[in-house]
Order: C-alpha cells, then sequence, then structure tokens
C-alpha cells in the first residue's frame, strides 16, 4: 500500500511538471488538482521523523523568513487584503517545496522528464499550428500580436523558459549517455526558441552554450568557439526576417535611431522609466507593498503621451517587468535584503551541480524582466527549481 502511495505521490508531481506547458493564463484545473490531490496524501507518504531535518535547511529557513516578513508586514500596515493574491502566490511556493520533502531522491529524473515531455508536446503542437497559419496566410510573423497567444500553448516567455530548462536537462542526459535522441531534441529546443524568437530564451540558450563550451574545451580552443557561437547567432539574427524585426525593429521604417526604436516599441523601456521614477519617491524602509506599487505604476502611465499607448498601458495595468525592483518598490530594502540573503543559499546548494546551476541562473535572467511571482506558472517552476536542488542534496547525503 505504500509503495503504490509513493508512486500515486509523484505520479501527481509528474502531471505538475507535464502540465506547465498548457496552462497558460487561464488553464490551473490539472497542476492546482494535482495540488490538492499532494496535500490530501502528504501525511500519508511523508517520513515524519526527517521532515523536522527537511524544514531545518538554511534554504527553506530564509525562503520562510522572507514570505513571513512580507505577511507579518502587510498585517501590520494594513496591505493583507490588497496583497493576498501575490501572498498566496509566495506561499505555494513553500507549499510545493514542503510537499516536495514525501518525495524520493530517485524522483529528480521522472520529474525533470515530465518537463521535458511536457515542453516537448506544446512546441510540435504549436508548430504544427504554426504551420497551419503559414498554409492558410502565406506569411510567417511571430514578432508582436494576437497570433503569437493562439499559436503557443503558453505565454511566449515561459514557453521559452520551459525550452530553456529542457534543454538543461537533455545536456545533462546527453553528457551521461550519450543517446543521439537527446542530441536530437536539444537541437530542437534551440531551433524552437529561435523560431518563436523569445529574447530573453536565446540569451539563456547562448549562455548554457557557451558554460559547457568552458567547462570541456581547453585554453584557447573554448575561445575560438563561444566566439563562432557569438558571430553564428549574430548572422542569423541579422539574416532572419522574424528574428530582425523582433530584436532590433528593422521593420519600422520611421526611425533611424535604435533608441528610438527600442522607446517607441518595447513596452519595458516605458515600464522602467516609470519604476525608477517611482522608486525614487518609494519610501524603502517599508515600501509600498504589491497592489500599491501597481496602482502608483498605473497612475504613472497617465503621463504617457501617446493616447492609444496610454489607454494601452492603464487598461493592461503592467507591473514593473522585474522582479528584483517590485520586490524593493513592495518590500522596502528589508524584505530585498532577506530575499537576496535566500538567493545566497540557493547558489551554495545549486553551485554544485551544473544542472542545478545553469536552472538557478537561468530563472534569475529571466526575473530581470518578469515579475515571476505574479503568476501562477511562474510559482510553480521557480518552485520547482528550488525542489530540483534539495533533491539532489539529499540524494548527495544518502550517497555519504
Amino acid at each position: 500500500m505504500r509503495l503504490s502511495l509513493d508512486k500515486i505521490y509523484s505520479s501527481l508531481f509528474f502531471i505538475i511538471c507535464f502540465s506547465l506547458a498548457f496552462i497558460g493564463d487561464k488553464f490551473y484545473a490539472i497542476p492546482n488538482g494535482a495540488n490538492i490531490a499532494l496535500v490530501l496524501l502528504f501525511p500519508f507518504v511523508i517520513n515524519w521523523n526527517e521532515l523536522v531535518n527537511k524544514l531545518n535547511n538554511k534554504l527553506v529557513i530564509w525562503l520562510s523568513a522572507f514570505i513571513f516578513f512580507i505577511f507579518l508586514k502587510a498585517v501590520f500596515l494594513n496591505n493583507l487584503i490588497e496583497d493576498i493574491s501575490q501572498i498566496k502566490k509566495l506561499f505555494q511556493v513553500l507549499l510545493l517545496i514542503i510537499l516536495s520533502f514525501a518525495l524520493k531522491e530517485k524522483n529528480i529524473s521522472y520529474l525533470k522528464s515530465g518537463i521535458v515531455l511536457g515542453t516537448v508536446t506544446a512546441c510540435i503542437y504549436s508548430l504544427i499550428k504554426i504551420c497551419i497559419i503559414i498554409y492558410q496566410t502565406g506569411v510567417f510573423n511571430f514578432t508582436k500580436g494576437p497570433l503569437i497567444n493562439e499559436t503557443l500553448t503558453v505565454q511566449r516567455l515561459y514557453l521559452g523558459l520551459l525550452c530553456v530548462f529542457s534543454l538543461i536537462f537533455v545536456i545533462e542526459r546527453l553528457l551521461k549517455n550519450r543517446k543521439k535522441y537527446n542530441l536530437f531534441l536539444a537541437g530542437f529546443f534551440v531551433f524552437f526558441v529561435f523560431l518563436i524568437a523569445g529574447r530573453i530564451a536565446i540569451v539563456s540558450v547562448l549562455f548554457i552554450i557557451i558554460y559547457y563550451v568552458f567547462i570541456f574545451l581547453k585554453s584557447y580552443m573554448r575561445y575560438v568557439v563561444a566566439l563562432s557561437i557569438l558571430l553564428l547567432t549574430s548572422f542569423v539574427v541579422f539574416t532572419n526576417n522574424n528574428l530582425s524585426k523582433r530584436i532590433f525593429h528593422s521593420d519600422d521604417n520611421f526611425r533611424t535611431s535604435y533608441f528610438e526604436k527600442i522607446e517607441m516599441h518595447e513596452p519595458r523601456f516605458l515600464i522602467w522609466k516609470y519604476s525608477f521614477e517611482l522608486l525614487k519617491e518609494t519610501n524603502l524602509t517599508t515600501g509600498n507593498g504589491f497592489a500599491k506599487t501597481t496602482e502608483k505604476l498605473v497612475e504613472k502611465y497617465t503621463n504617457i503621451t501617446q493616447e492609444k499607448k496610454r489607454n494601452w498601458f492603464i487598461e493592461k495595468e503592467f507591473n514593473t517587468h522585474n522582479q528584483y525592483l517590485d520586490i524593493l518598490l513592495s518590500q522596502g530594502i528589508l524584505g530585498a535584503f532577506v530575499f537576496l540573503i535566500f538567493l545566497v543559499q540557493a547558489f551554495k546548494l545549486a553551485k554544485d551541480s551544473k544542472t542545478n546551476l545553469l536552472l538557478l541562473v537561468s530563472m534569475l535572467i529571466y526575473m530581470t524582466v518578469y515579475n515571476n511571482f505574479h503568476r501562477l506558472i511562474g510559482v510553480y517552476l521557480f518552485s520547482l527549481i528550488l525542489i530540483f536542488i534539495l533533491l539532489n542534496q539529499d540524494e548527495k547525503k544518502s550517497i555519504k
């Protein structure tokens, strides 16, 4: 009976991992349902003697300190009702980590397979839809517009992140077993990231490849290969119409300066501009709270001169699009400091594993352009990275 419950429990985590590539902005029924089932099964599969030891981990302690700091600050400053949605997402991270304590170390590979399989399925589904659109319209423009959301199973940024994670996993397997299908999958994920013009995903992919180049090549050859990769990437970006439009806005013939094009076409230019203006006006001892930060940003958007753009920014209620800046603005210096200590603990544990280190760095790169804790898919992905790090630590202890 215990063995069966363990299998069911790990299968529920597998379902969460697989479903992430499909949940989008609304379809959370599957991972949330699996999450509820995990909570119900947890008392029957957890080793209660080991639970205290697993909770007594610096990473878990500092994550808990960060979350409870935000919760208690919201209570004392009467921001709890306004910020409850964001606070619940942070507690979700802690809950998933605690639930993972009932997993066995051997389940690491199983969960990684779930992410890879789900991402492959989502990419193939998206490719089919892309082919249908090209057949119907005769064109392929993947730079901006509603076409992107209609084609991909999940927001481009997160599908790109899932491709990055999957690439890290298949490279790990390729280095262990040299199976050709892992090489094919690695190439497939790199191809798909460039196809959908996921800019931050491309940056992460280049970082991963160059990281391994410096790990495995000796002397000057590592620099030669790294430079060749960067030159090849630059050639592809400049010559590919889709990528050049996405990165350089080459379709804008009204502006000659690249800076002007960035200012016109990149929402983050104005978002970050007003975020830093808000930073100067914020009491960093207490911060604004999550809801108030967004509210004050929306007030800033009323200063946008172009009516259409102004209405769009206000309607969308864009947040800071930078997780670190969001924490500083909403939780103040102390909250940001506690979060920084937590990240240091995560690095200390992740650095012993190339895979975990790359996962963590990739996520931190993404958090420079997105507020991960504002979306449930971001919460799940962040939680899974921490779970992999902690499970890997447990595996090392069991070997000793």
